[in-house]
């Protein structure tokens, strides 16, 4: 583990990147979005994830992210390989700028030995990014003789376009410890690896690469209490995100209808100081795990947003491995 966070450490460090791209607070429960080497890191046959998040609807049009993911593992005699496919649904501000994407996820995971896995993955999605001009005003459109903006008055952009299309090459790595109390997790993503060019006004413009490094570690406190602390870490050139957080929950037995509840608490940080507290809690029943976080807004844009951030819903669902006990009886051919 003491390796892991030292290369995760250094990974981060050395890479410079530019402008942020989407974020969750309840991260973890967005597999294959934050890490392609997460497509098939569970138990189990097949999961489905969704997730959704609103922020800032109390200062303006809010930013709005869905996010929906399948992923299965198909076992070997190492390891096992995953397939996953993921879907990406981003709105912010009043350009109603839009991205879409949609790809494919694949991962293989090899055991270093018993109880301990590496893994790594590659993930290839396809962008759609449009907006709209007609909610926008600019500096030309001012009209000296009325003292406000007429939309009516050209906008002085030449050329651009309302839509641009583009693969986007995420890869990853991550390791963890599935068994005993103590089991540890951790991995790095580096997203937008082929660097895309992405521009409305048909400039060189290229997508900077974005790191995300995230880590944990899952603790039994009792036979049936747990505690597990995550963290979560994104450059992309002068953007960064940073969140701590930690999750209190309990197990229940295996044969009872509701499975586990949870409660958490995180802080979200960057370079340039304190952005929100997180507040999260969720339940699991028959499979599903349905999440809710909220973020408390404590960063300077609290005087405006009377600390209202973003509020967040995680569903999951896994189908449980199941395990058939098998009697052999001998007997005799007709």
């Amino acid at each position: 583990m003491r390796i892991l966070v030292v290369i995760l450490c250094v990974f981060l460090g050395i890479i410079n990147l530019n402008a942020q791209d989407i974020h969750f607070s309840q991260f973890i429960y967005s597999p294959l979005s934050l890490n392609p080497a997460h497509t098939g890191n569970f138990d189990g046959n097949w999961r489905f994830s969704n997730n959704y998040r609103n922020q800032w609807s109390s200062v303006g049009i809010p930013f709005q992210t869905i996010s929906a993911g399948f992923d299965k593992p198909f076992r070997t005699r190492r390891g096992y390989v995953a397939l996953g496919f993921l879907f990406l649904n981003d709105r912010s501000g009043s350009a109603a700028l839009h991205i879409n994407k949609a790809g494919v996820s694949f991962a293989y995971h090899f055991r270093l030995k018993p109880g301990h896995y590496l893994g790594f993955g590659i993930q290839g999605l396809y962008a759609v990014q449009q907006f709209s001009l007609q909610d926008l005003t600019f500096p030309s459109q001012f009209n000296n003789l009325t003292g406000v903006y007429d939309a009516s008055l050209p906008n002085d952009i030449n050329q651009w376009d309302e839509n641009v299309n583009y693969p986007d090459i995420n890869v990853g790595v991550e390791y963890r410890k599935n068994d005993g109390k103590m089991k540890p997790f951790g991995g790095v993503a580096l997203f937008h690896a082929n660097k895309p060019k992405v521009s409305f006004l048909r400039e060189d413009n290229t997508l900077n690469m974005r790191v995300a490094g995230n880590a944990g570690i899952n603790m039994m406190l009792k036979e049936n209490l747990y505690v597990e602390p995550r963290l979560l870490c994104m450059y992309q050139k002068q953007a960064s995100d940073f969140v701590a957080m930690a999750e209190f929950g309990y197990l229940f037995p295996l044969k009872s209808t509701v499975e586990r509840v949870y409660v958490g608490a995180g802080l979200r940080t960057a370079l340039t100081g304190y952005d929100a507290l997180i507040l999260s809690g969720g339940i699991g029943v028959y499979h599903f795990l349905v999440g809710i976080s909220y973020d408390v807004n404590i960063s300077n844009l609290a005087r405006v947003s009377n600390l209202r951030g973003g509020f967040e819903v995680t569903i999951v669902y896994k189908d449980i491995v199941k395990t058939l006990n098998q009697i052999t009886i001998p007997c005799d051919r007709y």
